[in-house]
């Protein structure tokens, strides 16, 4: 048997308390991870909000990101996109599509 130990040290970590409605299927669901990882429902719960906040944060940066991309002029038409998508696996394969702007951009 192979033995895990977890040093977790928490140095005055402050939390703020929030109450979340969970279906009664996933409260159980949950309850049954947390024993079977050995955490808390509420480590795991402010875990997973961590984790999808940094997410939409990372998300709506990049959207921010292609946005002014796009009111800068570079950009690749729809219809050239999808042209070159469909024409992977075919025997007429064409380039990739290049941005409006006429440039080539390596990114």
């Amino acid at each position: 048997m192979i033995g895990v130990c977890y040093n977790v040290f928490m140095a005055s970590t402050r939390s703020a308390t929030l109450s979340v409605r969970l279906r009664p299927e996933t409260k159980k669901r949950l309850a049954k991870l947390a024993k079977s990882s050995g955490r808390s429902s509420n480590f795991l719960i402010s875990d997973a909000v961590d984790s999808y906040v940094s997410d939409q944060e990372r998300l709506l940066a990049e959207i921010r990101r292609a946005e002014r991309q796009i009111k800068g002029g570079h950009y690749i038409r729809h219809e050239d996109m999808k042209a070159w998508l469909l024409s992977w696996g075919t025997d007429r394969e064409l380039p990739p599509p290049k941005c409006v702007c006429g440039k080539d951009h390596a990114e």
